[in-house]
């Protein structure tokens, strides 16, 4: 499960139905054939139903995952960001830079005349 790729395909796809239903109903008119692909529309329906689907449950999911978070932080509060920081700190180095940067603001920025400054 990948929430991004699902949010993604739950846009995209309504859009990708009606474009290749559209080209197949325009495929039809100029065969003159009198029937026009039903099973495409259909199969491309069901796509579009079950990207929307998982779109769906990637988005509760996350919303869960943010509520559970707000939850936490109304209860414990600042205890648990500082127990939570030091744990991504002594686990993941690199990963607690990172948290500081976006929390703090610490990383660099440019001056007058393109210069780096701290």
């Amino acid at each position: 499960m990948n929430p991004i790729k699902d949010l993604y395909r739950a846009v995209t796809m309504p859009f990708k139905a009606v474009f290749v239903v559209g080209l197949c109903w325009v495929i039809s008119q100029m065969t003159h054939s009198g029937d026009w692909w039903k099973w495409v529309a259909l199969g491309m329906g069901i796509a579009t139903l079950v990207s929307l689907a998982k779109g769906l449950r990637s988005a509760l999911l996350v919303g869960l995952v943010a509520f559970v978070g707000w939850k936490i932080y109304q209860r414990w509060g600042g205890a648990a960001r500082a127990r939570f920081d030091d744990w991504v700190r002594q686990a993941q180095p690199k990963a607690a830079e990172v948290l500081d940067t976006f929390r703090h603001g610490t990383g660099q920025r440019f001056g007058e005349g393109g210069a780096v400054r701290h």
